[in-house]
Formats: C-alpha cells, sequence, structure tokens
C-alpha cells in the first residue's frame, strides 16, 4: 500500500471530522441545554457558505471569514426568539418536525436567491498551494483549516470550563430547571447557546466551502454525520463531539479511498457497534435526558 496515500486519507479523515466537531458540538450544546433536535443546522451550514461567497465578492475573504458565521448565528438567535421557543417543554418531536420544515423553507431560499447550479469559492492565493511534508504534498488550506478549528476547540474548551458563562452553559445541559431555579435568566441563555451552537455551523459552512464548492444541498451531507458524532460521544459532551468527529471522519475518508462502497454505511456500522458497547455513547452521562 502507498504509504503517501494512507497519510494522505488520514489527514483528510482528520480535516472531515474536525468539520463534524464543529457542526456537532453546536449541535449537542443546544440539544443538551434545550433539548431541541435541531435539523436545520445543515442550512445553516450552507447559509455560511454563501453568505462566505457574497462577502467574499464585496470585501474579501477574510472578512467573509470573520462576518458570514457572526451573520448565520444571529439568524439562529432570531430563530430561536421567534419560533424555537414555543415549543420548549413540549414533546421533542414538534422541535423535530419545526426545524426540519425551517431548514426545507430554507434551502428553497438559498435557490431562489443564489440560483440551483454550484458556485466556486477560492481561498487567498497563498493558501491556494500545496505543502511539501517529505512523504507527499498535501493542500496549505486544508492545514490552515487545522489550525483554524484546533484553536477554535481549544477556545471552546477555555470557554465550557474556565468561565463563568461557561460553567452555566455547562449546568444547563445538566439541568436547565434547576438552573432557572437558581436565577439564571434561562430564556436569555437558550437565544445565546442557540446562537453560538448556529455560529459554528456557519463557521464549518465558510471553511468547508473552498474544499467542497458551495450548493443549496451541501448541508445535507454533514447533518447526519453530526447527529451520529453526538451519538457516538454521547449527548451533551464536548469531548465526545471531538472524539466522536475525529473518529468518524477519519473511518469515513479511509472507507472512500479504500471500500467506497460501504464509506456511508461505515458510518451508521460505527455508531451500533459503540451504541452495542456503550449505549450512551463514549462520554455520555446517565441520566442526562432521564
Amino acid at each position: 500500500m502507498d504509504l503517501s496515500l494512507l497519510l494522505s486519507q488520514l489527514f483528510n479523515g482528520i480535516n472531515l471530522g474536525l468539520l463534524y466537531v464543529l457542526m456537532a458540538t453546536g449541535l449537542t450544546i443546544i440539544m443538551g441545554t434545550m433539548g431541541v433536535v435541531n435539523f436545520s443546522h445543515g442550512i445553516l451550514f450552507t447559509f455560511g457558505a454563501y453568505f462566505a461567497y457574497s462577502i467574499a465578492a464585496k470585501i474579501g475573504f477574510w472578512a467573509a471569514l470573520l462576518l458570514a458565521p457572526v451573520l448565520v448565528g444571529l439568524i439562529g438567535m432570531v430563530v430561536e426568539m421567534g419560533l424555537v421557543q414555543r415549543v420548549y417543554g413540549k414533546d421533542p418531536l414538534y422541535s423535530l418536525l419545526l426545524t426540519f420544515g425551517l431548514a426545507m423553507s430554507l434551502e428553497e431560499l438559498v435557490r431562489i436567491g443564489w440560483g440551483t447550479t454550484g458556485l466556486p469559492f477560492s481561498p487567498p492565493d497563498f493558501l491556494n498551494s500545496f505543502v511539501d511534508l517529505k512523504i507527499m504534498f498535501y493542500p496549505l488550506y486544508r492545514l490552515a483549516v487545522f489550525g483554524v478549528i484546533l484553536l477554535l476547540i481549544a477556545a471552546l474548551w477555555f470557554f465550557l470550563e474556565r468561565t463563568t458563562m461557561g460553567k452555566i452553559v455547562r449546568a444547563g445541559i445538566q439541568d436547565s430547571v434547576m438552573v432557572g431555579i437558581l436565577g439564571v435568566n434561562t430564556k436569555v441563555l437558550f437565544t445565546l447557546v442557540f446562537g453560538l451552537g448556529t455560529f459554528l455551523a456557519g463557521l464549518a459552512g465558510v471553511l468547508s466551502a473552498p474544499m467542497s464548492g458551495i450548493m443549496p444541498t451541501m448541508g445535507d451531507n454533514v447533518v447526519m454525520p453530526s447527529f451520529i458524532v453526538i451519538i457516538l460521544g454521547g449527548v451533551g459532551s464536548f469531548h465526545g463531539s471531538v472524539v466522536g468527529g475525529l473518529l468518524l471522519g477519519i473511518i469515513v475518508a479511509m472507507c472512500i479511498q479504500f471500500v467506497p462502497a460501504v464509506a456511508e454505511l461505515s458510518m451508521y456500522l460505527v455508531m451500533a457497534l459503540v451504541l452495542l458497547i456503550r449505549p450512551r455513547g463514549l462520554f455520555g452521562e446517565e441520566g442526562l435526558f432521564e
């Protein structure tokens, strides 16, 4: 077996896994804090890419990288205040149907606004090259994505573990009712958490766009794997999202290269295996949703 090909796919798997981590982290803090199954997460990923395309055409890539996720986060907060708040405390099926319908509607809005054909999106010229790693050449942009997401994961860890607001979010994941009883304004907390989760989806969309291109259905390719990552890692677990995302990304990338016929099936096989061994996921906590 060609070692350079194997390592290239390993790097691609880590890259894919880190994008899954961003998506799954946003999903898991929303699901853990509010009990909302957010099926609109994929289309918000798509909005991040399209916003970046439009902003970059006017004021450049770096402005797009900063502004597009913020716009998606603001949209998420508006959606939470205007729609999602109405289904809190109700059967989870209501939130699932609401966000699924929202995803379908927003996807049509994308088609109306930007068209149905794919759009190219290139990184800055200096990132649009290859790096000699001695045993292989690897795209510089993908290495930059590694760095950006790893820094963001470290920042998220610091926020959740070391800041007062982060500790409130973690407490809300454990028991949002008790957090409210202790005097925290859960209405504001839920809005901010939803905004943070959708910001991460938008950022994942921006970072993914130069690698995959932009199309109205691009979010469909990441939303289901992101839910699988949550199941693998455990609902509400940040560490689980990181480990589960990397694990799934590497497995999928390897299967795409060496056994493409089972690449999609591999996600579900891994999920089934983990659930057989640990029904709550690798880092899931007992009683979180009971």
